[in-house]
């Protein structure tokens, strides 16, 4: 009877430690704190040097980054042509997963640093924890991959994939 009681127990803490492991997985010290501003800053030699022909901006340096972002609650379906840019472009090209990563990017959402708002893609896995742990006008950290964008004259429309978010915590006043 104990062996049974400690096969129960195992089976039910499996689940647990996959969890955790899942979690742990993600490399947060991977991403540099920067603002979107600095990630755009990066990028506005090359849309300032062009004949203003519409354009694919495509980067093998994803840049990886943390930055604090306002969360406005708002979503749209990501745009045909940012969709065509990972799947038959950026993905094939830098990313190391498969042609299905593309797909794990289905809806932007709409985010504010200062005054300026983004419309960014988020993987669908993070974006269903959204309504559960977020109101609009949140502050979060978001993680991100720069992969470019598509761009118009001078407007560009960012695929900077947002892998994962965190609530920033608290600052305690210390007495």
């Amino acid at each position: 009877m104990v062996n049974m009681k400690f096969v129960l127990a195992s089976m039910l803490l499996i689940p647990l430690l996959h969890f955790s492991a899942d979690a742990q997985a993600f490399p947060w010290e991977d991403f540099t704190r920067r603002s979107l501003k600095e990630i755009v800053k990066i990028d506005e030699r090359e849309i300032n040097a062009s004949d203003r022909k519409p354009r694919m901006i495509a980067h093998a340096d994803k840049l990886l980054s943390v930055v604090r972002v306002k969360y406005l609650g708002k979503s749209r379906p990501i745009s045909t042509a940012k969709q065509d840019f990972l799947r038959k472009y950026w993905v094939p090209l830098f990313a190391a997963e498969s042609v299905a990563y593309a797909e794990l990017y289905e809806n932007d959402f709409l985010f504010a640093e200062g005054d300026v708002e983004y419309w960014l893609p988020v993987q669908k896995k993070v974006s269903s924890y959204f309504p559960k742990e977020l109101t609009p006008g949140d502050e979060i950290d978001i993680y991100l991959v720069r992969a470019g964008g598509i761009c118009k004259k001078r407007e560009c429309d960012w695929a900077f994939l947002i892998e994962e978010f965190k609530k920033p915590k608290l600052d305690v006043l210390k007495n």
